[in-house]
């Protein structure tokens, strides 16, 4: 077995361990959590059950494979990494970039989603995986790290004043990498309304509030809004049902209804969420752009929309097809990715590994 196979294989029993059902710290994790309303039980339920599927020791070694992983090519390198706090646990992926590479880690870690990932970073520690490392939901307690790469993830109004404070905070080297990803919506091309196709297209809009970068924004569909309303509308409510919506949307997404009545624009009032056929770049939450189009109709708005895009997903006949950069994915993936999969169509690992990584003996 090689030293990145023992690596690997390292991680994975740390990642079982973490994710056991007795592990007390994390069970209390998920429940304050849920108390303080960051997020819901049911969005950090499937969202625990997606990681426990995903991070096997085999999908480890796929996305090692796919990366070009190099034993150690992170040893004696920083990494700081900026985490959103938009999904329980979004900045996992990241940190296990960081871990599989070897290197050093450090971590900022949302306000919004302060307890889950600390549990795993501290079963990381324990287990000798995060050398010389250092976390904090305060950026301030980082000041100094002086890294040698940034990994951010977030509103792309915030970076000027993120990057303000990393060099206030000389948090990073001057000469340091950064990678700043700030896709917020993605896309699904449907071309039946097969009970599946439609739970899928319901999970992939709705899971998290639609708050993810993964959460579709605009479905193109060969047909109107309104031939698909009221069944639509009844897996939007079998989803609710058993997956409470979370956050509410504020008032002005009513006055967005009012208006679109008046102006006679097919849609679907969800009192916590807006469907409307329109061919617009998503720029609110709550809100499902239905577009009626084929697959060049796709190709238009993918060309159109592409900064703010995160991924463009369908069903089989589609799964693999590129457009532009895009490559599609698989409807039921949306809110179930891969370890492996690349935000902003660029893989993490390779992206360390090729900026600051060390050279391949």
């Amino acid at each position: 077995m090689s030293g990145t196979q023992k690596h690997i294989e390292k991680i994975s029993k740390t990642v079982e361990e973490w994710l056991r059902p007795d592990n007390l710290q994390l069970k209390d994790a998920i429940e304050r959590t849920a108390a303080a309303s960051f997020f819901s039980f049911e969005d950090i339920k499937h969202r625990i059950l997606v990681l426990k599927h995903s991070l096997t020791q085999k999908n480890l070694e796929k996305w090692a494979k796919i990366s070009k992983l190099r034993e150690n090519s992170l040893r004696d390198k920083d990494v700081l990494c900026l985490h959103a706090g938009n999904l329980p646990l979004v900045g996992i992926q990241d940190l296990l970039a960081v871990v599989m590479a070897g290197g050093s880690y450090s971590g900022k870690i949302s306000r919004k989603d302060p307890h889950l990932l600390q549990t795993f970073l501290n079963i990381l520690d324990v287990n000798g995986l995060l050398p010389n490392s250092h976390w904090s939901t305060e950026i301030s307690d980082l000041s100094g790290r002086n890294a040698d790469a940034l990994l951010f993830a977030g509103s792309e109004h915030s970076v000027d004043s993120v990057l303000q404070t990393v060099q206030k905070l000389k948090l990073l080297k001057p000469e340091a990498h950064k990678l700043m990803r700030t896709a917020h919506f993605s896309i699904a091309y449907i071309t039946e309304h097969e009970p599946q196709t439609m739970e899928d297209l319901t999970e992939s809009v709705f899971r998290y509030g639609g708050a993810g970068c993964r959460s579709v924004a605009i479905v193109v569909a060969p047909f109107h809004l309104n031939s698909q309303k009221c069944s639509f509308t009844d897996y939007v409510e079998a989803l609710w049902l058993n997956n409470p919506q979370h956050e509410k949307p504020p008032e002005s997404l009513f006055h967005r209804f009012a208006y679109n009545k008046a102006m006679e624009i097919p849609q679907a009032w969800l009192n916590d969420f807006l469907i409307e056929q329109t061919f617009l770049k998503p720029d609110n939450k709550f809100i499902l752009h239905w577009v009626k189009g084929n697959f060049e109709t796709v190709q238009t708005i993918v060309n159109q929309f592409q900064d703010g895009l995160q991924s463009v997903y369908s069903t089989a006949d589609y799964i693999g097809k590129k457009i532009g950069e895009f490559r599609i994915e698989p409807l039921s993936e949306a809110q179930s990715p891969p370890v492996w999969w690349k935000p902003d169509q660029v893989d993490t690992i390779e992206w360390l590994q090729t900026h600051i990584g060390k050279s391949a003996n």
